[in-house]
């Protein structure tokens, strides 16, 4: 087996892992400088969670599971130089999925780009994951940082679909868009889930389906309770409105609108192929108004390559483009699946 070989791995220059008790304050200011821009509300989030965790320190032993390290829980290697952290790559295993590692935050300091530090990092961190028996490697880039794209591709990652993040300042002020004719929309319930999954495998390509396994569990659940509906404006806790777009007896479509009381609304829609064309914009429609007399906040949504209709809607709509990445993927092992 590969092993992995970290120069300079006991002076002030060069490679070294990850350190969880002392390097999150810096890896946090690199993740800063490096992805600040283009964070959103849930980026920050994430960013303001690994400063907690930068302060808990020594204590984050006493945190993990019976049984686990700290860096089963984040892992990862930084590049230091003269003893300031200069670079960084973190990779986790995807939870239920344990032969798959999400590499993230792989970033330099603007001073000490082109160096090649950012591959080699990817070189120890692949190295690490094949030593840990993984068989995949997965990442995220924006689709216009050519030169990260293009390390990616030489290192043999394979586009598997394209994500894109729109978002409007407030749900906009639509008309009513008339529902074409044949189908009925009506409240999921959390026993629709047969008939979701059915959906979802007709709906979404296989390869997308093996990227975002969680999206696919985000559709499990139904509407929320009737009697929260009007109340949760009140109690602080906002809800979800799950439709279903049923032909006759068979479920073809999948609406929602999340209703948010601190963050920004929601909205994301799912089609059978035949049906995008037709019924994206209304049904998009129909959410937006949905979330009108809602508390005001902005809308955000995130949709794929495989809905060009609902994206072309939502431009449509005033929504703007805020966020193109592209997932990509590493056989690491050839027994992977």
């Amino acid at each position: 087996m590969a092993s992995i070989t970290i120069t300079n791995a006991r002076s002030a220059s060069g490679p070294r892992p990850l350190n969880l008790r002392r390097d999150l304050n810096q890896v946090a200011a690199l993740i800063e400088e490096a992805f600040g821009p283009e964070l959103d509300a849930a980026g920050w989030a994430a960013l303001k969670e690994l400063r907690m965790a930068a302060r808990l320190g020594p204590f984050l032993g006493l945190l993990t599971p019976v049984g686990s390290r700290p860096n089963d829980l984040l892992d990862g290697f930084v590049w230091e130089e003269e003893g300031k952290v200069v670079g960084n790559v973190t990779v986790q295993r995807v939870p239920r999925f344990q032969s798959r590692y999400l590499i993230a935050n792989v970033a330099v300091q603007e001073a000490y780009r082109g160096r090649g530090i950012a591959s080699e990092l990817m070189r120890i961190v692949l190295t690490h994951i094949a030593q840990k028996e993984g068989q995949w490697a997965m990442l995220q880039v924006r689709k216009d940082n050519d030169i990260a794209l293009g390390m990616y591709q030489r290192l043999s990652f394979v586009e598997i679909m394209e994500e894109h993040r729109l978002r409007a300042p407030e749900p906009p002020q639509l008309p009513a868009l008339p529902l074409p004719p044949g189908g009925e929309l009506r409240p999921l319930r959390d026993d629709d889930w047969h008939a979701v999954r059915y959906l979802i495998n007709r709906a979404i390509p296989g390869d997308a389906r093996w990227w975002h396994p969680a999206r696919i569990g985000g559709f499990r659940s139904g509407s929320s309770p009737r009697w929260q509906r009007p109340l949760s404006r009140w109690l602080g806790v906002g809800h979800k409105m799950r439709w279903g777009l049923f032909f006759g007896d068979e479920l073809m479509g999948v609406l929602d609108a999340d209703v948010l009381v601190y963050d920004e609304h929601r909205v994301d829609v799912l089609l059978h192929p035949d049906l995008r064309e037709q019924w994206s914009a209304p049904l998009l429609a129909h959410a937006l108004r949905y979330l009108c007399p809602q508390p005001q906040r902005p809308v955000s949504a995130i949709l794929f390559d495989y809905q060009p209709e609902a994206i072309a809607a939502l431009r449509e709509f005033g929504f703007e483009p805020t966020l193109t990445l592209v997932n990509m993927r590493k056989r690491i092992s050839r027994t992977a699946n």
